[in-house]
């Protein structure tokens, strides 16, 4: 009976770290490098407003 229990709580435990290595292999793969796109997006999107609306001031 305690081989039993032991192996119960290595499958367990086991299963616990797959599932929290599978979620930081996601976040790395997949979240950081969207993340990264939609930064990137957005401050090319505030240059070239800010380049726009200096091309288009008028001097008078």
């Amino acid at each position: 009976m305690k081989s039993f229990k032991a192996g119960v709580f290595v499958g367990i435990l086991s299963s616990v770290v797959v599932a929290a290595a599978s979620a930081l292999g996601y976040k790395h793969t997949v979240v950081k490098p969207q993340q990264k796109a939609a930064e990137h997006t957005e401050e090319v999107s505030k240059a070239a407003i800010r380049k726009s609306v200096s091309a288009h001031q008028s001097r008078f």
